[in-house]
């Protein structure tokens, strides 16, 4: 780093020391050779995308540090909580030994290049002040105001009404164990009114004033007093108010999803906590009965299938299935509230809402691998995690053999068995064509070298009787291969319906623009197994390829 370059580095660190109270508070009146002498002590760290700074829980961790350049995520249990950027300083309860690192923070997988921190340990910090008393006893005075908050355990969370019917140790002790413990300077804004916030707060140690802005209402808060409670069980998205350090303060942060967690691992919480959340009940939440994969199954399954699941909950960009991923243990994840985006090599193919259902092959046990999928949450989910064990109980049990029956028939025809009647008896076989992609006539004159990237490129859809997969007149944005199961398609001014089945590929005309838009609707006969290639895929596809493009129109023409 040249001379221009270390002076705006040492810069943006005597902003951010002087921007942040805690710290300019010690030293804002002392002699500039002290200035010098602290950040002298500060130790520069590089570090790579992905490189961890912190782990959550790590002992003999009591520094804090300074973002001189990069991005950086911060993560609780797994789930990402904030990002921080250039001039941001964290650790200040660790620097004054108030408690230990409850967050895990690490640079950016998209950061470009080398990010840097400085960083700042309790024993060099100490040894500065050591000659210089005012800032010696400035830092005294600001942890014994605090150390109450090093008392504290999961039995401050007993007061709370939304966990008032379930004061067991260890479910309070998990969620306590999982909270991120934070420390405000006078001044500081924990939250502002409108801010989106899956989290409660509870103050530990210190005053916070509650306020509602441009009204002289506030409400004052201390050791044990909370707040935002409606948010932490999904009630309420926003903030009420605003939250404003009034002195140095030490507060408990509880999310959404690390409470959810906490129920999973303690069901014995599972009622108390749930039934506070009143928006399950509302109308606008879909019943799990009503999903397609359900149909006819058993009320008694239905209500097995839910007390068994684990409720999740994923904010607004969180990566809910990355690419190669399938969902754990083969669950199937039932969106309650909320909306998500499927992306495919970057690109987004399409959004799923409210009542839709992710990794509904892998639950009916069907082979289907990991593909290039990526699922992010677009808005806040909460989403119910189903259990295939609880399905595969349910299928051993004989008295629901004869309920089950239209189950085990999707299963069957979605794997290329027989396709049955009301009565159960056979009516043909559901042609099953695993290389549906690679055979189709579509690509009949391309290259087997540009064949042979299409499959890395689509969609596994699950479709069920009497669903339509695309209506005449609709954009051709998808083309369809079909794996399993047979199509109806249906034409305006079109006396005989024409049936395809495994081996087909529908849509293909409107999605290569041969056509405006689709020339028919298709409406699935039996359960379908269709595997979708978006247009933008293709586009993508043939662009490495480009005299493909000549062959695919002629083999259309």
């Amino acid at each position: 780093v040249g001379l221009a370059g270390a002076d705006a580095l040492k810069q943006v660190m005597l902003t951010a020391i002087k921007s942040y109270i805690l710290l300019w508070d010690l030293i804002h009146d002392a002699p500039p050779r002290l200035l010098e002498a602290i950040i002298s002590q500060f130790e520069p760290r590089y570090l790579l995308p992905n490189e961890t700074v912190i782990v959550d829980e790590e002992p003999d961790a009591d520094f804090l540090f300074i973002v001189i350049h990069g991005e950086f995520v911060v993560t609780l249990e797994g789930a990402e909580i904030d990002h921080i950027g250039q001039g941001d300083i964290q650790g200040a309860a660790q620097l004054l030994t108030l408690n230990d690192w409850t967050r895990t923070v690490r640079v950016s997988a998209t950061n470009r290049g080398e990010a840097m921190i400085q960083l700042l340990r309790r024993s060099k910090l100490v040894e500065m002040l050591a000659g210089h008393p005012v800032p010696k006893i400035r830092l005294r005075e600001v942890e014994e105001l605090l150390r109450d908050a090093k008392q504290a355990d999961w039995r401050i969370l007993k007061q709370i009404p939304a966990f008032d019917s379930c004061t067991l140790k260890p479910f309070l002790a998990r969620l306590y164990k999982d909270a991120d413990i934070r420390l405000y300077c006078p001044g500081d804004f924990l939250a502002e009114a409108g801010q989106t916030g899956p989290s409660m707060i509870v103050v530990l140690a210190g005053e916070v004033r509650c306020e509602q802005p441009q009204t002289l209402f506030y409400v004052e808060l201390k050791r044990g007093d909370w707040c935002f409670q409606n948010n932490i069980l999904g009630i309420e998205a926003e903030r009420a108010h605003d939250v404003v350090a009034i002195t140095h303060v030490m507060v408990m942060v509880l999310y959404r999803h690390a409470l959810l967690n906490a129920i999973v691992a303690h069901p014995q919480a599972r009622e108390a906590v749930l039934d506070n959340e009143t928006w399950r009940a509302e109308e606008s939440v879909p019943k799990l009965g009503k999903l397609n994969v359900f149909d006819s199954v058993p009320e008694a399954v239905i209500k097995r299938l839910e007390k068994e699941s684990s409720p999740r909950y994923f904010k607004a960009g969180s990566i809910i299935l990355g690419a190669g991923q399938a969902v754990e243990d083969d669950h199937v994840l039932f969106i309650l509230r909320g909306e998500v985006r499927i992306s495919v090599l970057g690109i987004p193919t399409r959004t799923m809402g409210v009542g839709a259902a992710i990794g509904v092959h892998r639950f009916l046990g069907l082979d289907c691998p990991p593909g290039q999928m990526e699922i992010v949450a677009t808005s806040p989910c909460d989403v119910m995690a189903l259990k295939r064990e609880t399905m595969q109980w349910a299928l051993e049990e004989e008295r629901f053999e004869d309920d089950l029956i239209p189950y085990k028939n999707g299963k069957s025809i979605l794997s290329g068995g027989q396709i049955l009647d009301a009565f159960g008896f056979p009516i043909g076989s559901a042609k099953f064509v695993p290389t549906c992609v690679e055979e189709s006539e579509v690509f009949g004159a391309c290259s087997r070298e540009f064949v042979a990237q299409i499959p890395k490129l689509v969609e596994e859809v699950a479709v069920w009787p009497k669903e339509v997969i695309y209506r005449q007149g609709d954009v051709g944005d998808f083309m369809y291969f079909i794996k399993a199961g047979r199509v109806r398609l249906e034409a305006m001014g079109r006396k005989q319906h024409e049936i395809v089945g495994g081996g087909a590929t529908i849509g293909d005309m409107a999605c290569l623009d041969q056509v405006p838009n689709h020339v028919e609707t298709a409406i699935a006969e039996t359960h379908v197994w269709v595997r979708i290639l978006h247009k933008k895929l293709l586009r993508r596809a043939l662009s490495s390829f480009p005299e493909e493009e000549r062959r695919l129109m002629g083999s259309k023409a």
